[in-house]
């Protein structure tokens, strides 16, 4: 008590402006001596006065740039008696005002979780962990990593389990810097899992998105932009990443459930649909946060936002967007590809046409191919990317429609041009077949095969068609109709291809021989598996004209 008294009366007496000022005339009266030294010595000797009036020059230039640099940066450790009123000065000018410090609150709460001995003072910490703004510039990994242990020693109780996930989860959304180390796998079995917090995240952007559109107010755009960068984070499924980590786009898992087991309704999803297409134009960092959230959905949504979410993968998709947001946009329509290939003129979704589909098309072109360069830096072979390119092209050339778009847009050749880049890749690895080997690359063949292309514009150069040629081979030596049943779909269109670069050889006998046993032993384990008896059906027919064919040569 007695020492708060002395305290206040410190404050009261105004003891620190006392000692500010004397401090100011300590200074003033040393500026006033090393000039009149500089004086002095002019008269006498210039030689020494040189020395002196550039080492007066040299602290008044210090001087000035200490109280700059306050100005300039209030957190800066530097200062001088000058600073407050230059600051004050420069805000008159300028207009400007104080930027929100962040880092007070945010440093109280670290010191007290990494020191704190206290579980109740480290509770309360941690509770306040998400209500702070935290610099992308501080290292929290001691921070993360006692939150973390403590989340994994409290999963039997659920108020605390949850305290400590949320707060985690808030570091990792503030993009600061945590060991990598730190973020290893740990499990989510309690208390709902991941599930719950990734729901909790989706429940609190929905509530800030309905308060915005009544409001108009920053402070909630701002939660909607917290609450999403806090739900991509736990795309992972036995850890928490960095919003911003190119993992999270193509092994991201975002699928959650309520709390009575259902899976979500498309119409609850609605919001983020059109927050994207009205409210994140210029926000990249939003609009990937938006687009990773909706894969979840894993289709093309709700008929009634069918067009708008087409024209936003259009947007998204496009040359001026981060690579980000283009692969994002990317993977949500590989995602929706079986509903895509189902779309014909004569069964168009309401709001949808042929000239949105055009514009997709091209925009797909684009993901992959900024500026339609295959040059550039964005067009280079991507394992993840084309993959997932290949599988959607491998979809899409089902359609009649959609073969002329691919065609017409560019993608024939660009999936001519990664036959080689698949050789390549698959030259690196062993000698081992799905699932390890490149699945997405055998079905660069098959595409070939279903355009069925003769015309004169698209006739291949002697290296592409051996290169093509390499990798039919690897496609039936790999007996990729035996590890992944979609594929049955496209044994016509493999047969197609293998006869168009392939005259009769051994070893195309005795694997077509090998397919033809395998479809007539299995045809009735594969339609039991889910596979469409046309499809097996079509497979074993042109298996069986195919060995005819060879076997009469």
């Amino acid at each position: 008590m007695r020492r708060q008294m002395k305290l206040d009366g410190l404050e009261k007496f105004r003891l620190r402006t006392l000692l500010q000022a004397f401090l100011v005339f300590l200074q003033i009266a040393l500026l006033l001596f090393s000039i009149s030294l500089c004086i002095k010595t002019w008269t006498e000797r210039v030689m020494i006065s040189g020395f002196m009036i550039f080492g007066t020059a040299a602290g008044i230039v210090f001087y000035l740039w200490t109280t700059v640099v306050s100005v300039w940066s209030p957190h800066s450790p530097f200062w001088t008696p000058g600073s407050k009123p230059a600051g004050a000065i420069s805000k008159i000018f300028t207009g400007a005002t104080s930027p929100p410090n962040i880092s007070d609150k945010s440093s109280a709460i670290r010191w007290i979780i990494e020191t704190s001995t206290n579980p109740e003072c480290v509770e309360a910490a941690a509770a306040m962990v998400p209500l702070a703004q935290w610099s992308r510039e501080s290292d929290a990994s001691a921070v993360y990593k006692r939150l973390r242990d403590n989340f994994m020693a409290r999963c039997k109780e659920e108020a605390l389990y949850v305290k400590y996930g949320r707060a985690m989860a808030h570091l990792c959304s503030q993009s600061v810097k945590i060991d990598p180390n730190f973020l290893t796998k740990f499990g989510w079995d309690c208390w709902g899992g991941r599930s719950r917090f990734i729901r909790d995240a989706f429940m609190a952007g929905s509530d800030a998105y309905r308060q915005l559109t009544q409001e108009h107010e920053t402070v909630h755009q701002a939660n909607v932009r917290t609450a999403l960068r806090t739900l991509v984070v736990h795309g992972l499924d036995h850890s928490l990443s960095l919003p911003d980590s190119e993992e999270l786009i193509w092994n991201g898992d975002l699928r959650w459930r309520h709390r009575n087991g259902d899976r979500p309704r498309c119409e609850e999803f609605d919001w983020l649909v059109d927050y994207l297409a009205d409210k994140a134009n210029d926000d990249h960092e939003t609009e990937g946060d938006i687009l990773l959230a909706l894969s979840a959905m894993q289709g093309l949504w709700s008929s009634a936002k069918q067009p708008s979410f087409i024209n936003s993968l259009i947007r998204c998709m496009g040359n001026d967007k981060p690579s980000r947001v283009r692969y994002a946009a990317l993977r949500l329509v590989s995602d929706a590809r079986e509903e895509l290939a189902a779309i014909t003129d004569d069964l168009m979704p309401q709001g949808v046409d042929a000239y949105l589909l055009d514009s997709l098309s091209r925009a797909i072109f684009t993901a992959v191919c900024p500026n339609h360069q295959t040059n550039h830096k964005d067009a280079t072979f991507h394992e993840e990317r084309d993959g997932r390119y290949i599988s959607l092209i491998f979809s899409l050339a089902r359609n009649g429609g959609w073969r002329q778009r691919l065609i017409r847009d560019g993608h024939l050749w660009r999936c001519i041009d990664l036959v080689d880049k698949v050789n390549e890749r698959e030259s690196r690895v062993p000698r081992t077949y799905p699932p390890e080997s490149y699945l997405p690359g055998f079905y660069l063949p098959a595409i070939i095969g279903r355009i069925n292309f003769t015309c004169e514009d698209t006739t291949l150069s002697t290296a592409q068609k051996m290169s093509l040629r390499q990798l039919i081979e690897k496609t039936w030596r790999a007996h990729i109709y035996k590890n992944d049943d979609d594929y049955v779909d496209a044994i016509p269109a493999l047969v197609t291809a293998t006869k168009l670069y392939f005259q009769s050889e051994v070893w195309i006998v005795k694997e077509a021989c090998e397919a033809l046993e395998y479809f007539q032993e299995e045809q009735a384990t594969l339609v039991n598996n889910g596979i469409a008896q046309a499809a097996v059906n079509a497979a074993l027919s042109s298996l069986e004209d195919f060995h005819q064919e060879l076997q009469s040569v």
